[in-house]
């Protein structure tokens, strides 16, 4: 087998293509994220502004903010989900926005070692910061969608990323760039490019997986689900 690849202009093409066709779908998912998402941090702000004082202000502004950190992830693993069923061509029902039950405290333990790993690399000189927060940048996507636990989504997501870190990284930066376009369009425009880029991402992980024969050793086999389907004509892996 070649090295792994991924082409940018294939799969933004692709995440461009599923938000024109899906418009108002990520206009409502957009909608409900604003809603829930900021729903904690107005009841913060009534709080603050009334009479309540002393301990139950403060329990009730706690409250409010494990909530919201609560939603986040919930919302978080929804969009991943999102992204993942569009990838497999299927349309999702709105409410797979709040499908979380199934790998929720995973995905938060994956998330603090995730985060812990990040952060010790940033200390180390920053450069391994960078290099590791690339190396498992898709540990999320194998907890969502393979259903893998925090250490074996890490260790997945590093044999998955070998041979490419550099791509995903200029991918990175460019998907960052998109989004930051989208919010100068007087926001409007981050309808169109979050759609795009979150889909794209996940395409990334689903073709780099169908590459990654070293996923064998956490029972996923190289092709498996059709795979090759992710790949433009003519483009597949021999």
């Amino acid at each position: 087998m070649a090295g792994k690849y991924f082409r940018y202009s294939d799969v933004l093409g692709y995440g461009w293509s599923v938000m024109k066709s899906n418009g108002w779908f990520f206009v409502g998912v957009g909608i409900v994220f604003m809603i829930v998402s900021y729903l904690p941090s107005i009841a913060d702000m009534v709080v603050v502004r009334s009479s309540l004082t002393g301990p139950v202000s403060a329990a009730l502004r706690v409250s409010f903010f494990v909530v919201g950190w609560i939603i986040s992830i919930i919302v978080a693993i929804g969009l991943v989900k999102i992204a993942l069923s569009f990838c497999d061509e299927v349309k999702p029902a709105m409410g797979m926005l709040f499908d979380a039950g199934d790998c929720f405290w995973r995905y938060l333990g994956t998330a603090i070692l995730y985060g812990l790993i990040v952060f010790a690399g940033f200390i180390l000189l920053f450069v391994p910061g960078i290099i590791w927060s690339v190396k498992y940048c898709l540990c999320f996507y194998f907890v969502v969608d393979r259903g893998l636990g925090p250490v074996e989504a890490l260790k997945a997501s590093g044999r998955t990323t070998m041979g490419v870190k550099w791509e995903l990284l200029g991918f990175g930066v460019i998907c960052g760039l998109i989004n930051f376009l989208g919010l100068l369009c007087l926001v409007v425009g981050f309808f169109a490019s979050y759609p795009t880029v979150l889909v794209a991402n996940a395409l990334v992980y689903r073709q780099l997986a169908a590459q990654s024969p070293e996923l064998a050793e956490f029972g996923i086999g190289v092709g498996e689900g059709n795979f090759d389907s992710h790949f433009p004509p003519g483009n597949q892996q021999a």
